[in-house]
């Protein structure tokens, strides 16, 4: 039999695949925190505590002398030596280099310029734009003085002014002149421009007075028209008034079967005839609602009353009894009718005779209004329209105006030759004038051209002799020549060495004159220097090195790079320091004590601002899990190491420092052994 279809055999495989797949579980459940805690970043942790905090401002600068005096040599000449070397005290005239003896490269350019001065000198003593005059002057040494120069000058300028006055003034004659006569012409022309217009305005009024006139006429006519059909209208209204208070008052008399001369009492007659009409008429339906009510009572089903609507009830109720009492209930609407039309004629009796006083009052008053009226019509159609004075008086201010027009026009005729004449003479004055002017000007031109000629060579002549004079200096310092300190102080750089060539206007050395000290500068951010005041005395790194240096702050300017965001801190240094070496300062406030403070490393900083990660525990079966937990704080003050903090945790808190992964808020930590 084949093992594989045992089933003992299969029974015991089966048994063993589980015992060995719950063994594999049981060891996982056992290590598998400490097999997911390789995966988990590693973080270094210190409690959160109290300490204290010290701010420095840390910063290095270099050495430089407060007021250094730059030695500079003029002329370019070989160094033949060096007398001294950096960092020696010297005295005042102490030799420092040594010069070969040779000539200089500045002797030789002097003596280049001497030559190209003396060929000006005699190109200006014998150029065509030069007078005989002044060449005799120049070569005998008689140049004129600054004084006579100017009074030459002046008395030329006086004279040339004096001839531009005179052309000015005639110029001004001669525009007023002719201002004047075209604004003699420009009113002539306006006057008779003028006076048109007043004669065009004088005929324009006169037809338009004389179309006044029409429209006064037709406007009378119309306004005649207009009453007489305002007063017809008036008329028909009050006589169709009239009409119906004659209808009223004439009703009113028919009352009484009169139509003249009817009077109150009369009229009250009548009213009396149709009352007593009315009340027979009320007796008769009273008498037929009896009739119904003593024929009803004979019937031993009706119960009501003498009320007509119960009555009609009661009778309604049977068709043979509507039948039976349908006389009587007839005979009854038909007393109610008779009675209804007495009462509408008593109404109206007593509305007639009530108006009838007001209505012949008001008959006779617009019967007179009436008459009023007509006689007021009489007197519009009687009215005739009588015409005015205006058209005669425009007809008088054309003639006028015409007349006006004519003398204006004479006169300006007359004027306009005068001012010609008087224009001629001013032009004739002006061109006299310029002329005097202009040839004034071309011999100050030519005295010009002789003075600055003169000046020119007398100045070529003086820079020639100060020419001759530097070279004869630079020919004495050619031999034997030094450079020597002016100052006694500390040498404090040297610029050259033997047998190198000097360059004009170059810092040969630099010396720190004796009795002034030396400072050391460096940046800070702005908010670091509003903690720092002037006055501080800043410590010195590495004190050990050097022997009794005290450096104070003296000053806290905006940084010339950076002016917004930085400060420069300058700081005297005193003791036993030179100029270019390097120094490293810190300066800062007394320390200060702190409830919460961690390291600088646990501070961290995202868009929401600054916050620590701290560790927290939680149990679980397979032992102690630790989360990163954010927390977000304000930092309160920082020095090299530590970060004192504001934030909602209670001071024995772990705090993460460092970590092998990056680590989130949140997420599960494992902690160094």
């Amino acid at each position: 039999m084949n093992e594989n279809t045992n089933p003992a055999k299969r029974r015991e495989w089966v048994k063993n695949a589980a015992i060995v797949f719950l063994t594999i579980m049981l060891l996982l459940t056992f290590f598998s925190n400490t097999i997911m805690n390789y995966s988990l970043p590693e973080v270094a942790t210190e409690y959160v505590q109290s300490g204290s905090i010290t701010e420095k401002v840390r910063g290095t600068g270099t050495v430089e002398a407060t007021d250094p005096y730059n030695i500079v040599v003029k002329e370019t000449r070989v160094i033949s030596s060096v007398a001294v070397k950096q960092g020696d005290e010297i005295e005042k005239d102490q030799v420092i280099y040594y010069l070969e003896d040779e000539q200089s490269d500045e002797l030789k350019t002097a003596e280049k310029e001497l030559e190209d001065l003396e060929l000006a000198y005699m190109k200006g003593l014998f150029g065509n734009n030069v007078s005989s005059e002044i060449i005799s002057k120049v070569a005998n040494g008689n140049v004129d003085g600054f004084a006579t120069l100017q009074a030459k000058v002046g008395d030329m300028q006086k004279r040339l002014d004096t001839a531009q006055k005179r052309v000015k003034e005639c110029q001004e004659a001669l525009d007023a002149l002719t201002l004047q006569s075209t604004v003699n012409t420009n009113n002539s022309s306006i006057n008779t421009i003028g006076e048109e217009n007043q004669k065009a305005e004088a005929s324009t009024d006169l037809a338009n007075a004389q179309a006044e006139e029409t429209n006064a006429e037709a406007a009378f006519n119309r306004m005649k028209s207009e009453k007489i059909e305002n007063l017809n209208r008036q008329i028909e209204d009050l006589e169709y008034i009239i009409n119906q208070k004659q209808e009223a008052v004439e009703g009113a008399e028919g009352i009484t079967g009169s139509v003249s001369g009817s009077s109150e009492d009369s009229l009250a007659g009548g009213i009396d005839t149709y009352i007593q009409r009315r009340e027979a008429a009320e007796q008769v339906v009273a008498e037929k609602l009896r009739d119904i009510y003593n024929a009803a009572k004979q019937d031993a089903s009706y119960t009501g009353g003498e009320n007509i609507n119960e009555l009609k009830q009661w009778i309604n109720e049977s068709d043979d009894r509507y039948q039976t009492y349908a006389t009587l209930l007839n005979d009854y609407d038909a007393a109610v009718s008779q009675y209804e039309i007495a009462v509408e004629m008593v109404e109206h009796a007593s509305n007639q005779l009530g108006g009838y006083d007001d209505n012949r009052t008001e008959l006779e008053k617009r019967e007179a209004e009436l008459r009023e009226l007509q006689a007021r019509r009489s007197e519009v159609n009687a009215m005739t329209y009588t015409p005015g004075d205006s058209v005669k008086e425009a007809q008088d201010k054309l003639n006028q105006a015409d007349r006006n027009l004519i003398n204006k026009t004479n006169a300006n005729k007359q004027a306009s030759v005068a001012y010609q004449n008087q224009i001629a003479n001013a032009e004739a004055a002006l061109k006299n004038a310029q002329s005097v002017y202009d040839l004034l000007k071309e011999e100050q031109t030519e005295m010009n051209a002789d003075i600055n000629a003169e000046l020119d060579l007398a100045k070529i002549n003086d820079d020639i002799a100060k020419k001759e004079q530097e070279i004869e200096e630079l020919r004495e310092k050619s031999i034997g020549a030094a450079v020597k300190s002016p100052v006694a102080g500390t040498v404090s750089s040297l610029a050259y060495t033997a047998g190198e060539t000097t360059k004009p206007g170059e810092t040969a050395a630099v010396m720190q004159v004796a009795g002034k000290g030396y400072t050391v500068a460096f940046s800070a951010t702005t908010e670091q220097a509003k903690k720092l005041s002037v006055g501080d005395i800043a410590e010195l790194q590495n004190a050990w090195y050097y022997d009794d240096v005290k450096a104070t702050l003296a000053s806290i300017k905006p940084d010339p790079n950076e002016p917004a965001q930085k400060k420069q801190l300058t700081f005297n240094i005193e003791g036993d320091i030179q100029a270019g070496q390097s120094l490293s300062l810190s300066i800062g406030q007394k320390s200060m004590d702190y409830e919460l403070v961690v390291p600088n490393s646990a501070i961290r900083e995202d868009n929401n601002g600054k916050f620590i990660l701290i560790v927290e525990s939680k149990s679980s079966p397979l032992g102690n899990r630790y989360i990163a937990t954010r927390v977000d704080v304000e930092v309160l003050a920082a020095d090299d190491t530590h970060t004192a903090i504001s934030a909602g945790i209670y001071g024995y808190e772990y705090v993460i420092t460092t970590a092998t992964k990056p680590v989130e808020a949140g997420k599960q930590v494992r902690l160094t052994d």
